[in-house]
């Protein structure tokens, strides 16, 4: 959870109006967003660690390993959706 946590901060250490936490449950970690470029929000968005990477599911890419480089498009896909 440590390593999606430090992902999330990097990728919105930008921003101040951005709120979430983490749940954990089993083997998924659950990014949940109450606040997105300052607009109220109630957005999860889903993780899980594959042969220890982790991986976004994506509504519509699947499973995207956002931690290697460039991947991390696929989060702002779908934070904007």
């Amino acid at each position: 959870m440590k390593e999606i946590k430090e992902f999330l901060d990097k990728e919105l250490s930008d921003f101040d109006n951005f709120k979430f936490h983490l749940e954990e449950d089993g083997e998924y970690i659950y990014a949940i967003f109450t606040l997105i470029f300052g607009e109220v929000s109630n957005k999860e968005l889903s993780f899980k660690k594959i042969n220890d990477i982790f991986y976004l599911h994506s509504t519509s890419f699947g499973w995207k390993a956002v931690l290697k480089s460039n991947m991390n498009k696929f989060l702002w896909i779908e934070l904007l959706k």
